[in-house]
């Protein structure tokens, strides 16, 4: 379901800025792995930019890309689940 002009939901409006945060802070490498597990793309730099509930928008190079999960999410609790997937799914790289 790549659908991710969906409204973000009151649970993830009240915690996107501290996920993003959380995120960009300690594990950039995370994103990094999975922009380049899902596009191909190799950029140490890359950094969550947008939440959605079925994964997130990260930012490489000036643009945008979508980083899917398997599904959506329906809590706080279910979308750290879905990153702690990608974190093991996708080595670092």
């Amino acid at each position: 379901m790549k659908e991710h002009s969906i409204p973000l939901p009151i649970w993830l409006q009240s915690s996107s800025d501290r996920i993003v945060s959380h995120m960009n802070e300690d594990h950039s490498d995370c994103v990094a792995a999975a922009l380049f597990a899902q596009y191909g793309l190799v950029d140490a730099d890359a950094r969550m930019s947008k939440l959605a509930v079925n994964g997130y928008y990260a930012l490489s190079n000036g643009k945008l890309y979508f980083l899917e999960f398997e599904r959506a999410c329906n809590s706080t609790e279910e979308y750290k689940e879905e990153l702690m997937k990608h974190a093991r799914r996708y080595p670092k790289i």
